[in-house]
């Protein structure tokens, strides 16, 4: 397990499946509902028909790794003395979606649907107007972890087993740790509490590793995402004779200017999320600086 390739970013409370979608396009994978996001409709439901360009794959009694270290809200949340501790959710019926040729899809789909074509127009042109600034970055939802009724776990494992705690990754649990994993809870009713903790300082055991806390999240959320890169190129309109081509886009300025984008989702160019990075509110913050004048230009497009 320790070499697989992580592609998916893990969200440490997870995020409502309601607006979470395959195809989806944003600015910030890590938070993915900041910065005007576009919500791609065509696959909502989970339990009905796949679209011929996605993959659905249930997960029965499944646990994924969140993230290394204690979090806000754990309890004794700096002693990390018997081990470093993993941040683990899991639960009965998971499911994992993801689209085949996140590609063809953005060609087929994304550049071929008036609404996305429209969202893409309107945040690509509201960048040539700060030419002086970081252009935003564009990604693409081509993958999801849903997860029903889970249960978030603080733990520590056992030392032989701490490398193969990866985040974004399964975590090394069987079926039957899992379930003990959700009976461990706090309660097993289906409410967002927290509070459990394990007895003394030696907590609650479940296949090696020692429980601190755990807690409920109802409903159908999303625990992890994968995020592919979309490459821009835009050049003067004079200088751009694709606007014809399948990922051309033209951008009729509010200067008067024209540009021609070209558009592609990126090799392996995949979102990762580094726990060692001190979040940066201001990152995630719409009413500061540079991306309230962007959401204003945006919205001038719209």
């Amino acid at each position: 397990m320790a070499n697989q390739k992580v592609t998916y970013i893990a969200y440490n409370s997870g995020l409502p499946a309601k607006h979470l979608h395959l195809g989806n396009l944003v600015h910030n994978p890590k938070h993915p509902d900041s910065f005007d996001p576009y919500e791609e409709t065509t696959f909502t439901d989970i339990d009905g028909d796949a679209p011929h360009w996605a993959n659905v794959t249930p997960l029965s009694n499944y646990a994924l790794t969140l993230g290394r270290g204690p979090t806000e809200g754990d309890n004794d949340s700096g002693d990390e003395s018997e081990g470093p501790r993993y941040r683990v959710v899991a639960a009965e019926k998971s499911t994992r979606i993801e689209i085949k040729d996140p590609k063809l899809f953005f060609l087929k789909q994304t550049l071929a649907t008036p609404a996305s074509k429209k969202w893409l127009h309107a945040h690509l042109s509201a960048a040539e107007h700060f030419p002086k600034a970081p252009k935003p970055e564009f990604w693409l939802c081509t993958g999801l972890i849903l997860m029903k009724h889970a249960t978030w776990t603080s733990l520590t494992p056992p030392t032989a087993q701490a490398s193969k705690f990866i985040p974004g990754l399964q975590a090394p649990f069987d079926p039957t740790g899992v379930t003990a994993i959700r009976r461990s809870s706090v309660s097993e009713h289906i409410r967002p509490t927290f509070g459990f903790q394990g007895e003394g300082k030696e907590g609650k055991e479940v296949g090696g590793s020692v429980i601190h806390e755990t807690g409920k999240f109802p409903g159908l959320r999303g625990w992890a995402a994968r995020w592919e890169k979309i490459e821009v190129a835009a050049k003067d309109g004079a200088e751009g004779t694709g606007e014809h081509h399948e990922n051309g886009m033209k951008l009729v300025l509010l200067k008067g200017a024209s540009k021609i984008a070209h558009l592609r989702v990126s090799e392996g160019g995949y979102a990762r999320a580094d726990e060692e990075e001190e979040e940066d509110d201001e990152d995630v913050d719409e009413e500061s600086g540079y991306w309230k004048e962007y959401l204003d230009v945006v919205d001038e497009y719209a």
